[in-house]
């Protein structure tokens, strides 16, 4: 049940009306928007937004309220501090919503309330610490901006992108297509949450754009044309780039600012963001090129088809759970760092088999050795901390004595951690992890001295975060102050002890943290020995057991409060010469965040290898023009963890020039799209360095995975499914080459059935025949088996099934060959049709099939029954041709005998085909 909320607004019935004339007055906004009102103690929403909370947050619109009266009035709903903070997560990382917060500088009756903070998915700096604060960021936040041009008669696009958790700026400029394939492919790579565009901009084009990134789920927010100005992109770049050792410290020596578009894009996203008034982000920056080269393409219907990610909830963001997925699967991270790494690597297959064999070096030694990887994953890598996101802090001067004391503890725990590899003997080890890991740790030595010289390290092991008292005489006389009073709160135990005639230490404790100080704490099983004992003072009850005080315990602890708030005040300048000599090891400590995060990430692949139903192998990875795809007994990963599924695997087999199309047949639900999409899963696994759900895997480089599985309505969008399939193919036609592999399911739905049979067709010929990638086609067109026929690398499988009285048994073993029946009917009895439906839908197959289920001597066997068919074909068009070129000025008799001696030769054929439908007739 939903936890009510406070139902009293305070604003008398004037305050109510001006409030409300205020509310009404404010310039119109998108569903998508959601405005909140700081009241200080609690926040409103109203009108829609009041009704939407309501039932997002309480689950009903009961809690809403009118307040104002006619002609002024609206519904309004209260949400306290846990409630926003909650909501506001959702929306942004969830939803993907823009919220506006605004607050009151006037009285209650003068409404002079202003527009103070503002977020969007792309945009959340304003709201860092309170979506981030006590949460480990388990997503990248990134947004971009887009600047489309003409250089002749080429398309350019300009893109850049922010990743602000890793200060990274990430551009570059490239050719397009009508269709925008290559930004799509782009947009799947860095999984943005928002993209910039110029207000306007060319109609035809926007909308196309807009249709992009509407499929990808990326918020799109509109500019004003002169904020893609890069007049000023030099100057802002000055200011936010942390050049390196030896390099021209002048933003107009770098390569990436010839890129004229980029640049534009980039002014966009530094005035978007507001990054240039923010002093923690000056000479923080870096700036990349993006080499799209480096990764095998994928486009949306890809990341969708195969299942690469989950659809996530406020909790799965933050947390990292979420439902079955490839992602989820792979996701046994123990590091914030190596969540967001994973999540960016299943988005980015590596083309590059060197880089890709490093990876699998690296698996196999940790797959090999139980003892490494078990210590990695259930000890040593539980205790880093989120380095990259205490780096930024470092940067930016805000972190805190913890956050410093965080990363002392991690840094003198690395050695440890490096002593696990003493006895792993791989190359690939050394050079990604020990060595640079090594190095890294001796830059941060001072660091540490620094750290142990300034901070009270036994305090911070207990939760306080206390300056050295040696550093100051009024230092020194509050921390003797503090011991002494710590004394007293100790010596309190053994009095409460003896009162409640129980243990001190083991059934009564002293304890203490942030929001209560000290307490005294017993467990629920002692709760009775507090009852009717008026001296103490009961704080709350919990699984833990009873936190209660005793009438001094009260006092002495407000006077140990007292006394280190003092303490706290009186560091303050110390803690800030801490806090900036620590700013200088930054970079070193995100270095050290991004070599932890990658080990993280393969010790992951390990452990979900060695975990699965039937353990991963190490697929071999061949250069692209070896032309193989290989899969032995290939399983889908997500279908052969679900309870009670005893997985049925499948063998695919493509070497260029012998096969490289597959052409599949069979029932629904035989099982023709797990399989397909088996492929598709194995290959990206294989690609970013895990190991595969096979028993043997052989696959040369790939240079995209392109998909069209399912329907998938758009009709909020303004799309059909029939048009949906028409752009999803149309890319794959313009981006696939030999090196591609393909995933086609069930193409041609949702026009006629002789128009669908033609497209298909059509697309599966130029597939095989012109650009000759891996393609796996799944079909109940049974015509386009033929093509088997007529291209001699094309092949033809089938999903198996029984029929046995009356009784459909899916098989789920793709077998050579095609599918001779069709099973519609079978599994619509699986349905529970009524009988009578399913016997009128047996006579209107009888009807529609035209024959095409005549059994005649050798229908029996599907390829010998397509050769009599299609010889019998060649000979009635024969027929309709000589009746055609007949002479027209001969007698009707004489054409009847003509036309009956053409029968004869036919018959005389002994066609079985051409004989079954001579009897029919």
């Amino acid at each position: 049940m939903a936890v009510q909320p406070n139902q009293q607004f305070n604003m008398d019935p004037s305050g109510q009306q001006s409030f409300v004339r205020f509310f009404k007055n404010l310039p119109e906004k998108l569903n998508t928007t959601i405005r909140f009102f700081n009241r200080s103690d609690y926040y409103t929403l109203h009108g829609n937004d009041a009704l939407f909370a309501a039932q997002e947050v309480f689950k009903t619109t009961s809690v809403c309220k009118m307040i104002g009266a006619d002609p002024y009035k609206t519904e309004g709903v209260i949400l306290n501090k846990n409630h926003f903070e909650s909501f506001i997560r959702d929306l942004l990382l969830v939803k993907q919503y823009r919220i506006e917060v605004y607050v009151n500088q006037g009285s209650a009756k003068n409404q002079n309330w202003v527009l103070e903070y503002k977020a969007s998915p792309g945009n959340l700096t304003q709201f860092e610490d309170i979506l981030f604060g006590n949460n480990d960021v388990a997503v990248s936040v990134r947004v971009i901006a887009v600047k489309l041009g003409m250089e002749g008669k080429s398309r350019i696009i300009g893109l850049s992108c922010v990743d602000t958790t890793a200060t990274l700026f990430s551009v570059c400029e490239f050719q397009d297509n009508e269709s925008f394939s290559n930004l799509e492919s782009l947009i799947v790579t860095l999984a943005p949450k928002e993209c910039l565009l110029i207000q306007g901009e060319g109609s035809y084009e926007f909308q196309t754009l807009k249709q992009l990134m509407e499929r990808n789920n990326v918020m799109i927010t509109t500019r004003k044309k002169n904020e893609f100005s890069s007049e000023s992109v030099v100057q802002d770049l000055n200011t936010l780039i942390k050049f390196k050792k030896g390099q021209q410290q002048n933003a107009q020596s770098l390569p990436e600012i010839n890129l004229s578009f980029a640049m534009s894009a980039t002014s966009a996203l530094i005035k978007y963001l507001d990054l240039t008034s923010d002093e923690g982000n000056l000479n923080q920056y870096s700036i990349d090129q993006i080499k799209q080269s480096r990764y095998l393409k994928l486009d949306s219907a890809a990341i969708k088809a195969l299942n690469i990610e989950p659809r996530l909830d406020t909790s799965s963001i933050l947390n990292g759970n979420a439902s079955s997925s490839i992602l989820t699967l792979l996701d046994k991270c123990r590091t914030p760092q190596g969540h967001r790494l994973l999540a960016q690597w299943v988005r980015q297959p590596l083309k590059d088999l060197s880089l890709i064999k490093e990876r699998h070096d690296i698996v196999e030694a940790l797959v090999n050795s139980n003892e490494v990887r078990s210590n990695l994953s259930e000890d040593h890598l539980r205790r880093i901390p989120d380095l990259q996101v205490l780096a930024k802090k470092l940067a930016r001067k805000k972190a805190t004595l913890q956050d410093c004391f965080k990363i002392y503890i991690c840094i003198s725990h690395l050695p440890t951690l490096l002593e696990q590899f003493s006895n792993v003997n791989v190359v690939a080890i050394k050079t990604m992890f020990t060595d640079p890991l090594s190095d890294l740790i001796k830059d941060m030595d001072k660091y540490q001295q620094m750290v142990e010289q300034t901070i009270d390290l036994d305090s911070a092991g207990k939760g306080d975060f206390l300056v050295r008292a040696e550093f100051d005489d009024g230092l020194k006389e509050l921390k003797n102050t503090m011991d002494e009073m710590e004394r007293k709160l100790q010596a309190q135990l053994g009095k409460v002890a003896d009162d409640l005639s129980i243990e001190a230490g083991k059934i009564l404790k002293l304890e203490s943290n942030q929001q209560f100080g000290y307490y005294f704490r017993v467990t629920l099983k002692e709760e009775k020995v507090l009852r009717n004992k008026k001296q103490y003072i009961i704080l709350d009850s919990n699984k833990s057991g009873v936190r209660f005080r005793s009438n001094k315990l009260n006092d002495l602890n407000d006077e140990y409060i007292s006394a280190r708030d003092k303490y706290t005040i009186e560091q303050k300048k110390v803690v800030a010469e801490i806090i900036e000599i620590a700013a200088g090891y930054s970079s070193t400590v995100k270095a050290i965040g991004n070599i932890l995060a990658s080990l993280d990430v393969l010790t992951s692949f390990a452990s979900a290898a060695i975990s699965a139903n039937k353990p991963y192998v190490r697929p071999e990875m061949l250069p692209s023009e070896v032309g193989e795809f290989k899969l032995i007994q290939v399983r889908h990963p997500c279908l052969e963890i679900q309870e009670g599924i005893d997985y049925i695997a499948n063998d695919i087999n493509f070497k260029r020039g012998e096969c490289h199309f597959c052409i599949i047949t069979g029932p629904n639900m035989g099982g023709k799209s797990t399989y397909i999409r088996s492929a598709g899963v194995t290959a990206l696994m294989a690609h970013i360095g895990s190991f595969v759900p096979c028993n043997q895997a052989k696959i040369s480089l790939l240079d995209c995975i392109l998909a069209r599985v399912g329907a998938d309505d758009s009709q909020l969008k303004g799309l059909s499914t029939f048009m949906i399939e028409m752009i999803e193919t149309a890319a794959i036609l313009k981006t696939a080459t030999c090196n591609s592999l393909v995933l086609i399911d069930e193409l041609g739905r949702g026009t006629s059935t002789y128009e669908g049979c033609g497209i298909a067709w059509s697309i599966a010929e130029y597939l095989a025949r012109e650009i000759k990638c891996y393609c796996l086609f799944a079909t109940h067109f049974h015509e386009i088996t033929k093509l088997e026929e007529e291209i001699p690398t094309v092949r033809n499988q089938h999903v198996t099934a029984l029929v046995d009285d009356k009784k459909l048994t899916i098989l789920y073993k793709v077998k050579p060959g095609i599918c001779d029946q069709s099973f519609g009917i079978h599994v619509a009895k699986m349905a529970n049709f009524p009988q009578d439906i399913i016997e009128f839908a047996k006579h209107k197959q009888a009807e529609l099939e035209d024959y095409q289920d005549s059994v005649f001597e050798g229908s029996d066997n599907p390829q010998k029954k397509n050769k009599i068919i299609k010889e019998a074909e060649v000979l009635i068009a024969e027929f309709i041709d000589k009746c055609k070129n007949l002479d027209k000025s001969l007698s009707n008799t004489e054409l009847e005998d003509k036309i009956s001696t053409f029968k004869k030769e036919i018959l005389s054929r002994e066609n079985p085909y051409i004989k079954t439908l001579m009897a029919a007739s």
